[in-house]
């Protein structure tokens, strides 16, 4: 509502206080307008400007795009967000899509996690190309949140880009990959994880685990 003239029989009785002062009237001179005590004057200049503050923190919160709302909650309250929204087809077919713009733009590398990771909560192939050009992304960090939404996506779409991500930097990164390749592989992955798991001398444990647990998986298929 706009606290002016034109709404004088709409707004509450203080604003009527606080136009006044607006108009540059003193707390005296309001009083004998107004026919109040010059206490009750001050208290209604408040309560006007206390309401009015809220009212633009409101404003500003609305008009705030719902990505921002969603980056500025922790990782539980995502949950229940993401929850809330498949309750409604309209307002999350906005979310995926504004979330699709958003990763192309986003700069912020821990911002970009945050949208990457929900890519995997929605588990939607139409995410895919996005996240396969991601992997390439320069912080580890991106591209290991990265490889674990495309593995909780599951597509076989990304089996070359799994098998690459084997030979990554960061070592969760390559479990991950492994991981996802037991579900999605085929008998070229099935060699890259032998070749890998022989030359492991110097890998971590839980990444030889995961090559391992990714052979068995792969060798009780038929391709």
């Amino acid at each position: 509502m706009n606290i002016d003239w034109n709404n004088i029989e709409e707004i509450e009785d203080y604003f009527i206080t606080y136009l006044l002062y607006k108009e540059s009237k003193t707390v005296s001179q309001i009083s004998k307008i107004r026919n109040i005590s010059t206490m009750e004057v001050k208290d209604q200049l408040i309560k006007a400007k206390l309401q009015i503050k809220s009212m633009s923190k409101n404003q500003v919160e609305n008009s705030k795009d719902i990505l921002d709302k969603y980056l500025e909650l922790d990782k539980s309250d995502r949950f229940n967000f993401i929850d809330e929204l498949s309750l409604d087809d309209d307002k999350m077919l906005k979310f995926k899509r504004e979330l699709y713009k958003r990763i192309r733009l986003e700069k912020n590398a821990e911002d970009l996690i945050i949208l990457i990771w929900t890519t995997g909560e929605l588990k939607e192939e139409k995410y895919l190309k996005l996240l396969h050009s991601l992997t390439m992304h320069r912080h580890s960090d991106v591209r290991r949140i990265t490889y674990s939404a495309i593995r909780k996506i599951s597509s076989p779409k990304s089996r070359f880009c799994l098998e690459r991500g084997l030979y990554d930097s960061n070592p969760q990164t390559r479990q991950y990959c492994a991981k996802a390749l037991a579900k999605v592989g085929n008998n070229n992955s099935l060699d890259i994880l032998k070749k890998l798991l022989i030359q492991g001398s110097h890998e971590k444990e839980y990444v030889l685990r995961a090559y391992e647990e990714a052979i068995e998986a792969l060798e009780k298929e038929s391709f």
